[in-house]
């Protein structure tokens, strides 16, 4: 039988990483939120100038953003307004990546993280992309709970923060703050 002292420490513990992760969650939810409602707005106005006639219509297709439009579309009972309500964090994630820097970033994606210091240079894009990628594995740990070293919490605490600070446009621009990416 564990003793009261050992019993009070494990539940001190546990009730710090569920602060912890509350805290991660809460900002990767605001991170995705604001993705949604920035994306949309920013890639419906390309999506217009090119003749489209939805702000997904002019995301380069590959099979996993196919896929996730076609499952988002049957969840929200193929309507196209508020589809964007049914996209996983991924899909937000993956549109950030490759080739979409000349497709997407350049003509508009840029313009969802005003505080950058040179938003159409390539490495703004790369570090919006590597921070959403580990964004992505930050929200799959938190709502997996799979528990890790609580010395991460800084860290990943530190990597959310880059993004919504990218996305204030009110926030001084952070073009060269590193964060290491571990």
């Amino acid at each position: 039988m564990q003793n009261n002292a050992a019993v009070t420490l494990d539940t001190r513990i546990v009730e710090t990483q569920l602060r912890r992760y509350a805290v991660l969650y809460f900002m990767v939810g605001l991170i995705e939120k604001e993705l949604r409602k920035r994306v949309v707005i920013t890639l419906s106005s390309l999506a217009n100038e090119k003749g489209y006639s939805t702000w997904f219509s002019i995301i380069p297709s590959t099979e996993v953003l196919k896929r996730s439009i076609k499952k988002a579309l049957r969840r929200n009972g193929n309507q196209t307004k508020g589809v964007e309500e049914y996209l996983s964090f991924g899909f937000w994630r993956r549109i950030f990546i490759g080739s979409n820097y000349i497709a997407l970033w350049i003509p508009a994606l840029h313009l969802v993280f005003p505080a950058l210091v040179n938003p159409l240079e390539k490495r703004s894009f790369d570090r919006v992309g590597t921070h959403l990628h580990r964004a992505s594995h930050i929200r799959n740990r938190v709502a997996h709970y799979e528990i890790r070293e609580t010395a991460d919490f800084e860290q990943e605490k530190s990597v959310l923060m880059w993004l919504i600070r990218a996305m204030d446009k009110t926030h001084v621009p952070i073009g060269e703050i590193e964060i290491p990416l571990h």
